[in-house]
């Protein structure tokens, strides 16, 4: 099979549960034998845009990555047109397209999409947020498949983000709350879709005992992961004498307060990363938004249970199906699951060992790649 992924950044150094999630399954297509092929840009930080990389083509972990040059339209309009949309919720329909026509785009990439997509057997475009990826799969045209990693934020309900889901040739999803956020709540009607899911993989930990004080967080720093309320219990616990510390791991402008209860350790090595998750108390995942939540996984992987907060349908679900954890909405209740895993070690374990076994059975980057080309031979079957 020829496979192109159509993704804005694209790297080992990259961050992002997206950009993650198009490396993982490209580098498994391309260890089956397909012919496997990145188009992406020359940006490594996405709140710069600045082109990093050189342009032109490479090969890594025997996939085919082609960088083109990315421009800012127009960076002032596209940033007060999205504040305005995170403070309202809604956009007038002009301003919603001048939203889409204003970000980070690459007129290069777009050419070559639309020269050499019918020269793959499929192309596999994400996220949706990103204006590059509207643009390069309406210039493909033909035969993109769109892994949204949709969430329930304001972009969603956009009409750009609706046209697009419903003129692609299939939509897949990363847990079945993404599907029915797409298909019962923004009543989205694709032309196919389905449920794909996400491969996840985690180096081996070293060894070191658990630290019942330790809650953990990874990921990027933003106000969108819902950290203040993290960093806001986590505070008010330890300074009512609470047994409590929270490492944060990751970059971006949202890293935690100066206080004895933080432990900011930025961008840390696989192995640092794996070992933090296996000694932690747990992982502590508040956002409200996600569309899968790799972190989560990776904890369960490392045998550790996930704290999600109640008001995210999706970890919430992921915690319900594998039985690996716990969830909360207010302090109170944060400060009685904490406890109450640290007065249940045993059980804490079991959260873990049931996490890392729901994961090596849905997980697995070779699943997902399978999953895929059933669902690519099936809709194409349906096509005669």
């Amino acid at each position: 099979m020829k496979v192109t992924v159509v993704v804005p950044r694209y790297g080992a150094d990259v961050l992002g549960g997206a950009e993650t999630q198009a490396r993982g399954f490209a580098e498994e297509a391309a260890r089956r034998g397909w012919h496997v092929e990145v188009w992406t840009t020359c940006v490594r930080d996405h709140y710069t845009w600045r082109n990093a990389y050189a342009p032109g083509e490479t090969v890594v972990e025997g996939v085919v990555v082609r960088r083109f040059p990315a421009a800012l339209v127009d960076t002032e309009r596209h940033a007060a047109l999205s504040l305005r949309l995170a403070r309202y919720g809604s956009l007038p329909l002009d301003d919603q397209y001048a939203w889409l026509e204003s970000g980070p785009h690459s007129p290069q990439l777009y050419a070559y999409a639309a020269h050499h997509a019918a020269d793959v057997d499929v192309v596999v475009a994400l996220p949706y947020l990103a204006p590059l990826v509207h643009y390069a799969a309406w210039a493909a045209g033909r035969r993109v498949v769109l892994w949204p990693c949709l969430h329930d934020e304001p972009y969603a309900y956009l009409e750009p983000v609706r046209l697009l889901m419903e003129g692609v040739w299939g939509v897949t999803f990363n847990a079945p709350e993404e599907g029915d956020l797409a298909l019962q709540r923004l009543r989205i009607r694709p032309q196919r879709h389905a449920v794909l899911g996400e491969g996840v993989s985690l180096t081996t930990p070293t060894a070191a005992p658990v630290r019942p004080d330790t809650l953990l967080y990874v990921g990027r720093l933003e106000e969108g992961k819902n950290l203040d309320t993290l960093y806001r219990f986590v505070r008010r616990y330890a300074d009512e004498g609470g047994a409590l510390r929270l490492v944060v791991m990751g970059r971006g402008p949202w890293g935690p307060p100066r206080h004895p209860a933080f432990d900011a350790r930025g961008f840390v090595s696989e192995t640092e990363k794996a070992t933090a998750y296996a000694s932690a108390l747990a992982l502590c995942q508040p956002s409200l938004n996600e569309s899968f939540s790799l972190t989560v996984m990776e904890s369960w992987l490392a045998g550790r249970p996930a704290l999600v907060h109640a008001d995210c349908a999706v970890t919430v679900g992921h915690v319900r199906r594998s039985r690996g954890g716990l969830w909360f909405r207010t302090y109170d209740e944060f400060v009685a699951a904490v406890e109450w895993l640290q007065a249940n070690p045993h059980l804490a374990e079991r959260m873990g060992t049931n996490g890392r076994q729901y994961v090596q059975a849905n997980y697995t980057w070779a699943a997902v790649v399978d999953r895929f080309e059933q669902l690519v031979e099936r809709w194409g079957a349906a096509d005669g």
